[in-house]
């Protein structure tokens, strides 16, 4: 486990290094829509297939692993904005529940159903970062920042969308304008 720990490049940054690393990523109009429909759509399912694995029990309560997922990205968007790790904690917390919900439908293939969002969800992604971003994914050089910071960046454009945050968008967009074209000198 340590040595999977030196060979992932993770290092917990402020939150405008998070949103200007994702969003140098994410420029193309069409990328953060389809981005905006598939990381929600990725992290529940991923959620879901967490539910089966039982972690503990406390009392007549079942820990299962997407409980413990779950509480990784709300402590995790706490600490790097507590504004909107306030508002995540509801959101997180609802597709959480549902999540597990979900295993209590009576469906047969609810692992096909998983799989099959998820896998779509992903090759979206790649096509909307080959088609439309002309970039290579963020998760390509940093998996673990890719992973915690998308679902947190797509969140943050949704509040940009509707107004809030407004000092932070205009930071970020500049931030990520400037590292965009650095990035583009480089190649």
């Amino acid at each position: 486990f340590t040595t999977l720990l030196y060979t992932i490049k993770f290092e917990i940054m402020s939150l405008k290094d998070e949103l200007v690393f994702y969003g140098s990523y994410h420029s193309d109009t069409m990328n953060k829509l389809i981005h905006a429909v598939c990381v929600p759509l990725l992290l529940w399912t991923g959620m879901a297939m967490l539910v089966p694995l039982h972690v503990a029990t406390v009392g007549e309560y079942t820990v299962t692993a997407s409980h413990l997922g779950t509480l990784v990205y709300i402590v995790y968007y706490l600490y790097l904005y507590p504004p909107a790790g306030l508002i995540t904690l509801p959101i997180l917390s609802g597709m959480v529940y549902t999540a597990h919900l979900f295993w209590e439908q009576d469906c047969d293939s609810k692992g096909m159903w998983l799989l099959g969002i998820h896998a779509v969800s992903w090759i979206a992604q790649f096509i909307g970062h080959g088609m439309f971003e002309g970039r290579r994914p963020a998760l390509l050089e940093s998996l673990i920042q890719a992973l915690l910071t998308a679902p947190f960046f797509v969140f943050f454009e949704y509040c940009f969308f509707f107004g809030l945050f407004r000092e932070l968008h205009d930071q970020t967009q500049k931030a990520i304008y400037v590292e965009v074209q650095r990035k583009q000198k480089e190649q």
